[in-house]
C-alpha cells in the first residue's frame, strides 16, 4: 500500500508539473507568434474556442450524458455566464496583452499573484488582520512585483506599464476563476465547467476581437505554433494538470503550478534569446516563493497536503 501510494504520488507529481510546464511553454510559444505579426487579441480569443471545444469532446467522451446538465439549470447558467465573460473571457486577453508588452516569464509571474487578491479578499470579507504566513507572503509578492517594475530604482519603471496593468488584470480575472467556478465544478464536473466555460467566453469575444479575420499569411511554423497553443498548451494542459492534481491535492498542485512561470523563463532564454534583469529573476523569486509559502500554511490549516 504504502509502495502504491508512493508510485501515485510521483506519478501525479510528475503529470501535474507536465500540466504546469506546458502552460509555461504556451507562453513562450505565443510570444513568437506575436513576433511574426499575428494579433495577441485574435490569437487568444482562437485559442480559448478551439480549446474549450476540444476540452468539450473530451468531456463529451468521458460523460455523454452529463455534458449538457449545466445548462438545465437557471443560476447554473448565469454563473457559468459570469465565469465566461469575466473569468475568462477578460483573462485570457489581458494576460496575452500583458505578454505582448513584457514576455512569457513576466507576464506569467505577474499572473500568479491571483491568490493574493482571492486571500485580500478573504481577510476583508472575514474582517480579521492578516497571519502570520499571510504577513510574510504579502510583503514578498509586492516586493517581487516592484523589482520586476522598477529594477530595483524607484524614480524609474522598468516594465512597459501596460504589461503591469494587463498582467494585473489577468491575475484578478483569474482570482475569480479560482474562486468562483468551484461550485460548477462540484456538480458538472472541471472538464465540463472549462470546457463550456472557455468556449461560451471565446464566443462572447468573437465580434471584439474581429475572430473572422484570419491573417493572411501563414506557413509552417504559424500552424505549428497555432496547433500548441490549442492542443499541448491549453487542452492538454488542463487535463494534465487536473488529472495530476487529484493524484496530489490541491495544495501539491499548487506548489506545483508555480513551475509554469519558472519554464516559462527558461524557455524564453532558450528559443527566444530573451534576456532577463537580474532583479527580474529576483522579483520572480520573490512573489514565487510568496505564493508557496501561502498554499502550503493554507494547506496545513485545512489538512489537505496530501490528496488523501
Amino acid at each position: 500500500m504504502k509502495n502504491d501510494s508512493r508510485h501515485n504520488l510521483i506519478t501525479g507529481t510528475l503529470i501535474t508539473l507536465a500540466g504546469a510546464g506546458l502552460w509555461g511553454l504556451n507562453a513562450v510559444v505565443s510570444k513568437y507568434l506575436m513576433a511574426r505579426g499575428l494579433d495577441n487579441m485574435w490569437m487568444a480569443n482562437f485559442r480559448m474556442i478551439t480549446s474549450g471545444f476540444a476540452l468539450l469532446l473530451y468531456a463529451l467522451y468521458r460523460n455523454p450524458r452529463g455534458m449538457f446538465d449545466i445548462w438545465k439549470d437557471r443560476r447554473s447558467v448565469i454563473r457559468l455566464l459570469i465565469i465566461a465573460v469575466f473569468a475568462f473571457g477578460i483573462c485570457q486577453p489581458t494576460y496575452y496583452l500583458s505578454i505582448g508588452y513584457s514576455n512569457a516569464g513576466i507576464a506569467s509571474a505577474i499572473q500568479q499573484t491571483a491568490p493574493i487578491f482571492v486571500l485580500i479578499w478573504v481577510i476583508i470579507r472575514e474582517r480579521r488582520l492578516p497571519r502570520a504566513a499571510e504577513l510574510i507572503t504579502l510583503p514578498l509578492v509586492i516586493f517581487g512585483s516592484f523589482l520586476i517594475a522598477t529594477h530595483g530604482d524607484l524614480h524609474a519603471l522598468a516594465v512597459h506599464p501596460l504589461a503591469l496593468v494587463f498582467g494585473l488584470i489577468s491575475a484578478l480575472m483569474c482570482a475569480l476563476y479560482i474562486t468562483l467556478p468551484a461550485e460548477l465544478i462540484r456538480r458538472y464536473g472541471t472538464l465540463e465547467t472549462v470546457g463550456w466555460g472557455l468556449f461560451v467566453g471565446g464566443i462572447v469575444l468573437a465580434p471584439f476581437c474581429r475572430l473572422w479575420e484570419f491573417p493572411q499569411t501563414w506557413d509552417a511554423s504559424l500552424i505549428a505554433g497555432m496547433a500548441f497553443i490549442i492542443l499541448p498548451g491549453s487542452a492538454m494542459a488542463f487535463a494534465l494538470f487536473l488529472y495530476g492534481a487529484s493524484r496530489v491535492g490541491p495544495v501539491r498542485a499548487g506548489v506545483y503550478n508555480l513551475f509554469e512561470p519558472v519554464t516559462a523563463v527558461i524557455a524564453s532564454a532558450l528559443f527566444l534569446r530573451q534576456s532577463f534583469h537580474i532583479t527580474e529573476i529576483l522579483g520572480i523569486i520573490c512573489i514565487l516563493s510568496g505564493i508557496a509559502i501561502l498554499t502550503v500554511v493554507q494547506g496545513r490549516d485545512k489538512g489537505t497536503i496530501d490528496g488523501s
